[in-house]
């Protein structure tokens, strides 16, 4: 069964929970909203047919609200088990997002040896039309952020969504805000860290998908095998998604920064992934994928990096900006 069919087969089961819920509570406004629920979610079950697989990731994620909608709405019982139920649907609607994002997900890009290098530069400013300009010279093979800032302003100032892309970086943006307030209340508790660039994270390591660990989108029944393996380290699995949250975010130090400005951001997040790509003198697929300023070029499975490979994964910029002129 490919990824397409199981999620029409469990936005099918998600149906029949719902009819049986219907037929069995006696709440007015709960059978009004759950009687718009089923028929919405039968047109996407229409649409499945003929979708992508984005379409089909951008059904699945809507099929989630729309069951989170008929938890909401179930205010008295009985419940005989409808709420249980729920609660497996959308679990299984979140792993089937990790295993979609699984597909698409980038690679660490972490720096090969022998990959030339070039000479560092003085750091240098440029404002307005300049700064546009050199956004299509090659990035710089340094790691210094003070010279790299400029270089981050220029390349977020001409970045634009292409033509061929608009549909994916919508569904992200909208995968992104729908987390907002999850990613807030973390975000508050570490010191300021905005929702955008813990939410920008958890969709390049997670497809949004609040099952899987923050650090690399392991599951969160155990911790994490990939790198970093065997996070979080105290406690004991399963473990929540704040946990989890949390423990990726203060590994990393992000609630000792003090900057969050675009450029810095951009920074942080780039180096999250690793300076592969810049050691190549290459604008990375992590924040650039889907814009003009990304063609091809990637890391692939087996670690090796492999010139004609196209990033299939909306990159880190596209979203923030997205969300910031939205």
């Amino acid at each position: 069964m490919n990824l397409t069919e199981q999620v029409r087969c469990e936005v099918s089961q998600s149906i029949h929970t719902l009819r049986r819920r219907y037929a069995n509570t006696a709440d007015a406004a709960e059978r009004k909203s759950l009687a718009k629920l089923i028929a919405g979610l039968g047109k996407k079950l229409a649409l499945l047919d003929q979708a992508t697989l984005l379409g089909a990731a951008d059904i699945l994620a809507d099929s989630g609200v729309e069951l989170e909608k008929a938890v909401a709405a179930a205010k008295s019982g009985p419940f005989d088990g409808y709420l249980a139920a729920l609660e497996t649907h959308l679990q299984n609607l979140y792993t089937l997002s990790g295993v979609m994002h699984e597909s698409e997900s980038l690679l660490p890009a972490r720096e090969e040896a022998g990959t030339p290098k070039a000479r560092p530069v003085r750091a240098r400013r440029a404002s307005g039309a300049r700064r546009a300009a050199r956004a299509a010279d090659a990035p710089l093979a340094v790691k210094d952020y003070s010279v790299l800032q400029a270089e981050y302003e220029a390349y977020y100032a001409a970045c634009t969504v292409r033509p061929e892309h608009a549909g994916n970086v919508a569904y992200y943006v909208k995968q992104l805000k729908r987390g907002r307030s999850v990613y807030a209340q973390v975000g508050e508790d570490l010191n300021g860290i905005p929702w955008m660039f813990i939410g920008v994270i958890h969709g390049m390591e997670c497809g949004f998908n609040f099952a899987g660990h923050l650090h690399n989108g392991d599951s969160l029944q155990a911790r994490t095998v990939r790198v970093p393996a065997g996070r979080p380290a105290a406690g004991s699995p399963p473990f929540t998604w704040r946990q989890s949250a949390v423990d990726a975010l203060t590994m990393k130090r992000f609630h000792e920064v003090g900057d969050w400005s675009t450029p810095h951001m951009l920074y942080l997040l780039e180096k999250y992934n690793g300076f592969g790509y810049r050691m190549r003198r290459l604008p990375t697929p992590y924040l650039w994928s889907f814009s003009n300023l990304y063609e091809k070029g990637k890391f692939v499975q087996d670690g090796r990096y492999d010139p004609e490979a196209v990033s299939k994964q909306c990159g880190a910029a596209l979203m923030l900006k997205e969300v910031a002129e939205g």
